[in-house]
């Protein structure tokens, strides 16, 4: 009789929770309940209109139809080179230190079949995104979590990253700007994690998917370290940065070791990210952020400071964030992430993510991605108070901007 069971690494997995939320959504929207949606960081604004045009030009090119290279456009690389000295006062060179991926998710996910054995460890934010840990689960290492404590604004002390690694430990992720927090990291951070993985000899990978969304001064590179340059590799995403999730492009830039690795898995895996995308999306960098950027972030804040005020008027403990367009919130007393989310889910329609979906260090938080219009957020907030969750008005906590 022929066995039909998953693999024992995917089943290891629990279901992806944003396909869940998804799915969740669909049968609300089938069964006639009107649903707002603020569970899935999936930007509602569209694609500039200019990338659009340069996309469209750029595939009526016969030179586009073609396979293109595992590592990426040589010319979109130069773009990505050419924006990152710009942007972080850091040369890269574009052929070894450069590649494109197909969405920063798919290079996130793939690193740990480029870098780890079986066996080795890998320490993993929890509070973080989920892929970080499905990629090490399906390299057949063990996910190694460490706590991003609210007190510390969700950075971690490197002393307790110490006491975590092993003669196993073989990288470390990070992600600032932060998801699900919105926190954000100083240089100093950086400085101090590099020092210590210097001396661990640990690789660092470094998600920056949202470095173009902060309200406050820009967010640094780990590469801006001249040690992490050796043993870094960081993942940049065009999708939040130009609302570009359904076209699937994202880069990786670091240490040429590391990128030489990741290239070398994805040429056995897929065939490179569509030509006439990456052109457009990398002239974008220059020719197109320095307006569309200060544009977008205006738009995450009005809706970041519409939303955070209506919470905060209830009584929810909540802080305002450094980047990205996510607020993490506290449930009410009494509840779990998942009681709380599943009770204004059936109640008003609004649909959150339980911190539980990040892991263990999420359960009492809740969080609210701000991809939807500002009516959209008013709404959940008049929602949410509907319930009365929350007892009183909470008293105002710092940012999460360092």
């Amino acid at each position: 009789m022929a066995n039909h069971e998953p693999s024992a690494r995917l089943s290891a997995l629990p279901r992806y929770l944003f396909a869940e939320l998804e799915r969740k959504r669909a049968e609300a929207e089938a069964a006639g309940r009107e649903v707002t949606d603020l569970s899935i960081g999936d930007p509602d604004l569209p694609t500039p209109r200019p990338i659009l045009d340069k996309m469209a030009e750029a595939s009526s090119d016969p030179a586009n139809h073609r396979y293109p290279s595992s590592a990426g456009l040589a010319s979109a690389r130069a773009q990505i080179a050419e924006w990152f000295a710009t942007r972080y006062g850091v040369a890269l060179d574009p052929k070894r230190e450069v590649a494109i991926l197909i969405g920063s998710k798919e290079g996130i996910g793939h690193l740990p079949l480029a870098l780890v054995n079986p066996g080795d460890e890998v320490l993993l934010p929890d509070p973080g995104y989920p892929v970080y840990a499905a990629g090490t689960t399906f390299a057949g290492a063990v996910p190694v979590r460490f706590a991003l404590r609210e007190e510390r604004g969700f950075v971690p002390e490197i002393a307790a990253l110490d006491r975590l690694a092993t003669p196993r430990t073989r990288a470390v992720w990070v992600n600032y700007p932060n998801n699900p927090t919105g926190a954000v990291a100083p240089l100093r951070f950086y400085e101090e994690l590099t020092a210590w993985a210097v001396k661990r000899g640990l690789t660092i990978a470094s998600d920056a998917a949202y470095s173009e969304l902060y309200y406050d001064e820009p967010p640094p590179s780990v590469l801006q370290i001249p040690a992490a340059r050796e043993r870094a590799i960081e993942f940049h995403s065009f999708s939040k940065t130009f609302n570009m999730t359904g076209w699937r492009l994202g880069f990786a830039v670091g240490a040429p070791h590391l990128i030489d690795a990741l290239v070398r898995l994805k040429a056995n895996l897929d065939s490179g990210a569509p030509q006439a995308i990456q052109i457009a999306a990398a002239w974008g960098l220059s020719a197109l952020l320095p307006t569309h950027g200060p544009a977008l972030r205006g738009v995450y804040r009005e809706r970041r400071d519409v939303a955070l005020d209506g919470l905060k008027r209830l009584g929810c403990p909540i802080r305002t964030p450094g980047g990205a367009f996510y607020l993490w919130g506290r449930v009410p007393e009494g509840h779990t992430a998942m009681d709380f989310v599943s009770r204004v889910f059936d109640a008003t329609g609004v649909l959150l993510t339980p911190g539980t979906g990040f892991g263990a260090e999420g359960e009492g938080f809740f969080r609210i991605a701000l991809t939807a219009p500002v009516a959209s957020l008013e709404r959940a907030v008049r929602a949410l108070e509907s319930l009365a969750p929350w007892k009183a008005p909470h008293a105002s906590a710092p940012s999460y901007s360092r």
